[in-house]
């Protein structure tokens, strides 16, 4: 499968550029442990191993790592070749790519669930529903998938995170209500919806979802 163009925004290309300089150490602090534990457990009831995944923004690969191991066939794709070269090193043989949500690349139908976390958040609002849009095409008919997007309001560059070295990355916000209803216009049901408080900063809201077409 060859790369892709990727057609950014201006936003967007500068969330890249810091994960870029900053991979190695990003992917160091959020590559140990079951940070989304629960979540897997139920994604594991929700859709049997051996089902193709195709995960959106695979970061450092640390879920990909888990997937790969609950016996899901997995592919992972990333704009960040940073990131992915880390993903690539924890995960030896496991298929990721450079792709964008927009433009992913594969058949249409062409797998059985998807998995997307802290990744949405990067998405320009405007852009989101392209991007689900483009999710939707990829995956088959009652696909299941799971999203992880932060809680607040509006969009905005960011750069006060010292884990990133206070580079700065796009950020958008959302309401569970108004994320919820974007779901649905794009053809997902929403089989759960949950909020997990980790901060006073930050709390997620997870959604368990099935593609309905």
């Amino acid at each position: 499968m060859a790369e892709k163009k990727l057609k950014l925004t201006p936003e967007e290309q500068i969330t890249v550029r810091s994960y870029d300089r900053s991979a190695a150490e990003w992917a160091s602090k959020h590559s140990a442990g079951r940070f989304w534990g629960y979540e897997m457990d139920r994604f594991n009831v929700l859709i049997p191993p051996g089902s193709q995944i195709l995960e959106i923004g695979s970061g450092g690969g640390r879920d990909a790592k888990e997937l790969v191991e609950m016996g899901y066939k997995y592919v992972g794709v990333d704009v960040s070749e940073g990131l992915l070269n880390e993903a690539r090193r924890l995960n030896p043989g496991v298929t990721f790519l450079r792709r964008a949500v927009y433009d992913l690349g594969f058949h249409a139908n062409q797998f059985d669930g998807f998995w997307t976390s802290a990744t949405l958040l990067h998405i320009p609002k405007k852009r989101l529903d392209a991007a689900l849009s483009e999710i939707f095409r990829v995956v088959k008919p009652s696909g299941i998938g799971f999203i992880s997007i932060k809680k607040g309001k509006g969009e905005k560059i960011e750069d006060n995170d010292p884990e990133m070295a206070k580079k700065p990355r796009l950020f958008s916000y959302y309401s569970d209500e108004e994320f919820q209803t974007i779901l649905k216009r794009n053809g997902f049901e929403v089989l759960h919806a949950t909020q997990k408080p980790m901060s006073e900063r930050t709390t997620w809201l997870i959604y368990f979802v099935r593609v309905k077409k």
